[in-house]
């Protein structure tokens, strides 16, 4: 028979096919999921510890149910990861039907990966795929590390620091950020940044939260003139890491010598 289908009556669903089908729906995404602690991570000396929670990565969920350490090398920069390595066979205890069965899943673990990860496409032949989780740089003795934000997370609406000598205005604009699906959401109103470093900086932007890549990202906003309901246009700049934490603007001094009003949206992807 050439044609068959899982969910049928009395056919057989495999871990595989589960796992084509919840990534389908997923629109093919990996990720940690916003339950227990996100998978966060902390270190002590060269142990790094994820924390509890869950990550669906190929249509696979995964879940750290109590905290898990790895060891980091010395002097090494490189990346936490989750990895799913279907090359590995996990471990049978009694047998299916019987209240003593149950399985020691070993196809999944944490491991660090200096250099490139493996991304294999676990849905389409692939064996190993390791997700990012944190980014560690480590010494002889002890390490940092920085968490790589996940797909699935959402902070909610979360207050930005405004540009040195910026202000809201009497109170009347605001900066505010928002990480979800990968993706930063920035969202500001009526910023005063005529006081502000080189009379431009707008907000700061968080390191872990700036665009990745040597080139720094533009996009359209606006001066906002709240009193005649006007607005003039600007360009925002988002420096990208390793080239400033900060979205300041550009604009024709000509047309007005002031931002004082500082107002947009921008959004990036942040891995």
């Amino acid at each position: 028979m050439t044609l068959t289908m899982y969910q049928a009556d009395r056919n057989f669903v495999t871990p595989s096919n589960d796992a084509s089908l919840y990534s389908a729906l997923a629109d093919d995404v990996n990720g940690i999921l916003n339950r227990g602690n996100k998978l966060s991570v902390s270190v002590n000396g060269l142990i790094a510890t994820v924390q509890t929670g869950q990550a669906l990565i190929q249509g696979r969920l995964i879940e750290v149910v109590t905290p898990d350490s790895v060891s980091l090398p010395q002097n090494s920069n490189g990346k936490i990861c989750v990895t799913v390595d279907l090359t590995k066979t996990n471990d049978v205890i009694g047998s299916a039907g019987n209240p003593d069965y149950s399985v020691k899943v070993n196809q999944v673990y944490i491991t660090t990966v200096i250099g490139d990860v493996t991304q294999g496409d676990l849905n389409n032949g692939g064996l190993v795929y390791q997700m990012p989780i944190a980014s560690f740089v480590s010494a002889t003795t002890s390490a940092t590390v920085t968490t790589i934000k996940s797909t699935f997370s959402d902070t909610g609406w979360v207050s930005m620091q405004l540009g040195n000598g910026a202000t809201t205005n009497g109170g009347t604009g605001y900066a505010e950020y928002r990480v979800k699906n990968n993706l930063m959401m920035i969202s500001f109103y009526n910023i005063n940044c005529k006081d502000a470093s080189n009379g431009n900086q707008i907000v700061v932007i968080p390191q872990s939260l700036q665009p990745v890549g040597d080139k720094n990202r533009y996009y359209g906003i606006s001066n906002m003139n709240i009193n005649s309901g006007y607005a003039f246009p600007a360009t925002g700049v988002v420096q990208s890491q390793g080239h400033g934490a900060v979205l300041y603007a550009l604009w024709d001094y000509g047309t007005y010598p002031n931002l004082t009003g500082a107002t947009g949206t921008v959004i990036y992807p942040i891995n």
